[in-house]
């Protein structure tokens, strides 16, 4: 019989971000397919964007979009009716299911009681980040139910539901980090010519590159005003067109692109990008971002430096101790301030660019992968 894997994923991307290099790797040393199951709307039309994702999807097997036909009811309904029968007849057969909480919550929980010991709970960040220690003050109280299933698997200790519950029933697999795993870079790295050919034909790389990952420009409890996002961006926008290395602009979902296309009409240099943050390390000199984000982990750890250039809060730089949300993997963190940002710049980019040769990391002290292969 094929060996499949059942996987749903959150409606943020960085939950397929964090497990696609299982996937990868489990389709290329034990050729176990896997089956992506999507139910939002918004999640799916964000991995057809990010032609990377998608690729890497359709690599490791496919993805089952249950919300078609959402526009006519009936239709909907048919459909998800089907998926779900034909997802019930894989766990059936023991296919073995992994997830990010859906599972341990209503509708889908009847399935982590009837498959428990074939449920896998995967944490949702790859990266060890302690910016959730700031969740009180930026007005956010995540919410974490019981795993149902019988397997936790974690990418770093500070998954909560290891520390909420007592697992004394569950198996752990304490897996570490993903996103550097040598398996996804060299997949990553090895078709990243072919993405900047086909997406980026017109844009000179061979002296590196600038990136600029863009957020959400509205109101953030984090920033000085309202305004802090837009502002921050026509600011950085403008010292990046003084450039003479090419500059990708990676938007967020919830970017207003108009506002960026307005911003970069005319700048030959300043070109937009959906390209996936790993195949983007491939020849970057530096990452910018204007309010932290989980992409600047991707860039440090592979030895690419990294800036956030932002307009914080007083309240927020107090319980920061003026670091960024994720000082772990921000090299220059730079509050307010654009001559010292412009500077920065100036000299990284003096220092020149260096070809990234970062391999990425082996092995599975925990067992999953030959786990999920049984």
């Amino acid at each position: 019989m094929k060996k499949e894997l059942v996987v749903f994923v959150k409606n943020k991307l960085i939950t397929l971000d964090s497990v696609i290099p299982i996937l990868v790797e489990m389709k290329q040393k034990f050729h176990v397919s896997s089956l992506i199951v999507v139910f939002d709307s918004l999640t799916h039309d964000q991995i057809q964007k990010n032609v990377v994702l998608k690729d890497a999807i359709d690599f490791v097997g496919g993805e089952l979009y249950v919300s078609n036909g959402k526009i006519n009811p009936i239709i909907r309904k048919i459909n998800i009716t089907i998926s779900l029968i034909r997802l019930l007849l894989k766990f059936i057969k023991g296919v073995k299911i992994l997830h990010f909480g859906a599972l341990d919550v209503k509708p889908l929980k009847l399935f982590g009681i009837l498959f428990k010991k074939n449920v896998y709970l995967f944490q949702s960040d790859s990266f060890r980040h302690t910016y959730g220690k700031y969740d009180q003050y930026l007005g956010m109280s995540p919410q974490y139910c019981y795993p149902i299933g019988k397997n936790i698997v974690a990418f770093n200790d500070l998954m909560p539901q290891l520390v909420l519950f007592k697992n004394k029933d569950k198996k752990i697999f304490n897996f570490g980090e993903t996103r550097t795993r040598q398996s996804w870079v060299d997949y990553s790295m090895l078709r990243s010519n072919y993405y900047f050919r086909h997406y980026h034909a017109n844009v000179d790389i061979s002296k590196g590159y600038v990136v600029y990952i863009l957020g959400y420009f509205g109101d953030l409890k984090q920033m000085s005003s309202p305004k802090s996002m837009v502002d921050l961006f026509k600011k950085t926008i403008c010292i990046l067109s003084e450039l003479n290395i090419p500059v990708f602009i990676k938007p967020h979902v919830f970017t207003d692109i108009n506002i960026v296309n307005k911003a970069i009409e005319g700048h030959d240099k300043l070109n937009i990008s959906y390209l996936h943050p790993t195949v983007l390390t491939s020849n970057a000199v530096c990452f910018i971002c204007n309010g932290y984000s989980t992409i600047m982990a991707d860039a440090y750890s592979f030895g690419i430096t990294t800036i956030e250039y932002t307009d914080y809060n007083t309240g927020l730089l107090l319980r920061s101790e003026n670091k960024s949300l994720g000082y772990e993997y921000i090299d220059y963190f730079i509050n307010n301030d654009i001559a010292l940002f412009k500077e920065t710049i100036t000299h990284i980019l003096f220092d020149g660019y260096k070809i990234n040769n970062y391999n990425g990391h082996t092995g599975d002290s925990s067992g999953l992968l030959y786990q999920l292969s049984q």
